[in-house]
């Protein structure tokens, strides 16, 4: 079963110019696990679409781990970047995280928004019956 969530951002950004595609694929269709399809939109603070802003997403895989050694060190395995469309879609085709083995911490998706020397990080957190949206320090840019 595959499931759908859609996140959505507000920020306040100056248009950025990027060639990059609005959709990435985190994790490989053989990649065990629940499919899970997120989509959504980033706009500004007074409400307007912003395309071109980089997005940076990484999670745990389906045992709860960043890497196959255990280690949270390094890159994580399952991660992408993509950049929103004109009109600020996005689209990252992954599994659902686990959380971590032996942790009392919410499986979760990690984003990071970037544009113009800022990095917002956000993040997706799957409690109780679905994600919710948890930002870090919310604020307009």
């Amino acid at each position: 079963m595959m499931t759908r969530i859609r996140f959505l951002a507000l920020l306040f950004i100056p248009l950025a110019a990027y060639a990059s595609p609005s959709r990435m694929k985190i994790a490989a269709d053989t990649e065990p696990g629940q499919r899970l399809v997120i989509t959504g939109h980033v706009f500004s603070a007074d409400g307007r679409p912003r395309g071109g802003i980089q997005m940076y997403a990484y999670h745990t895989d389906a045992k709860g781990l960043y890497r196959p050694d255990g280690s949270f060190k390094g890159e994580p395995r399952l991660r992408g970047t993509l950049v929103t469309a004109s009109d600020g879609s996005y689209e990252i085709d992954t599994i659902k995280p686990a959380p971590y083995p032996d942790r009392n911490i919410p499986a979760h998706i990690h984003v990071h928004l970037r544009w113009l020397g800022h990095d917002q990080e956000e993040e997706i957190r799957f409690e109780g019956n679905g994600p919710t949206h948890l930002p870090r320090g919310a604020r307009s840019l």
